[in-house]
């Protein structure tokens, strides 16, 4: 099952797509944890598409696809929140790249490295704070992300954007984790299905088992669960699918990246072997904004409501 893109819809993927053959984008030869691509980020900001949600016409939906698909990418960059994050909360959407964060300051946060600004879930108010240069430590971690602490967070002047605006950004927030993750999980797929197909075990292809066949199509159905999800959360912006869309992602990952991962024996763990670009990355996100139970009560709470009982 699909949808039909509209012309517009349609006119912008192609030209995403141009634009990513020209760079001839690649799986990281030399064996690393993270692949971060500034020639991509360049390219993405100069042709438009990084501001796709703020022209006319356009909404989240539009900024869903491309950051889907940029997500399928073996190398990162910082497009979910500057599409579906922060024209909603930056009056100046050119300080860019935009890290995000939940809780204390001192936390390392995803593509804090490269980021100019700075949104801060502190769970009573969202803070903005402008990144200067140096005030950022590279932390080295397994996922596939670029991460960073502040060097002093006490240093830095922050702006209030009040506690009424934590909803929108949390929906917003949840709204991404689910669509970086259906990219994810698409390359993920697609690379274990070639891998299975030429990987011979008793004189004939592994993917040709009946048990391994089961286990793929099961992996397929959640990665499609979770981007027709996605997308449902992005056309409707609404708190309900948002926080649906983010626990099915969050909750479906871990099992999602261990079949994966176990189709492709202990070759599948090395950083010369390309899964981990996507399948780590997917393991950051299992933990962003509470994790999937803190998904499924704010799910609880849009549906049904705080109740006492």
């Amino acid at each position: 099952m699909d949808f039909d893109f509209s012309e517009d819809q349609a006119a912008i993927l192609s030209g995403l797509e141009q634009l990513i053959s020209s760079l001839n984008i690649e799986a990281p030869k030399d064996a690393v944890f993270s692949a971060y691509s500034q020639a991509l980020d360049n390219e993405l900001t100069e042709g438009g598409f990084l501001d796709i949600t703020q022209q006319e016409g356009f909404g989240l939906l539009d900024g869903a696809l491309i950051v889907e698909r940029l997500a399928r990418l073996p190398v990162s960059v910082e497009a979910a929140a500057s599409v579906l994050i922060a024209p909603a909360f930056l009056e100046d959407t050119t300080r860019r790249p935009v890290a995000i964060l939940q809780g204390k300051l001192t936390k390392p946060a995803r593509f804090l490295p490269m980021a100019k600004t700075l949104l801060v879930d502190t769970d009573d108010d969202l803070l903005r704070i402008e990144i200067p240069e140096g005030a950022v430590e590279e932390v080295e971690t397994l996922f596939a992300y670029p991460y960073g602490c502040l060097k002093n967070p006490k240093a830095l002047s922050s702006v209030s954007l009040g506690a009424g605006q934590l909803a929108k950004f949390r929906r917003r927030w949840r709204i991404a984790i689910a669509v970086e993750a259906a990219g994810l999980m698409q390359s993920a797929l697609d690379l274990v299905l070639e891998h299975v197909k030429t990987r011979q075990q008793f004189g004939r292809p592994i993917g040709s088992f009946q048990a391994i066949q089961h286990r793929l199509v099961m992996a397929a159905e959640l990665g499609q669960a979770v981007r027709w999800l996605a997308f449902k959360a992005a056309w409707s912006d609404d708190e309900g699918d948002a926080a649906i869309a983010a626990t099915f992602a969050q909750d479906s990952t871990p099992k999602f990246v261990t079949d994966l991962h176990q189709f492709c024996g202990a070759m599948g763990l090395t950083l010369e072997f390309p899964l981990h670009h996507w399948t780590y990355r997917l393991r950051a996100l299992l933990g962003e904004l509470g994790g999937s139970s803190g998904q499924a009560i704010a799910a609880a709470d849009a549906v049904w409501g705080s109740k006492n009982v």
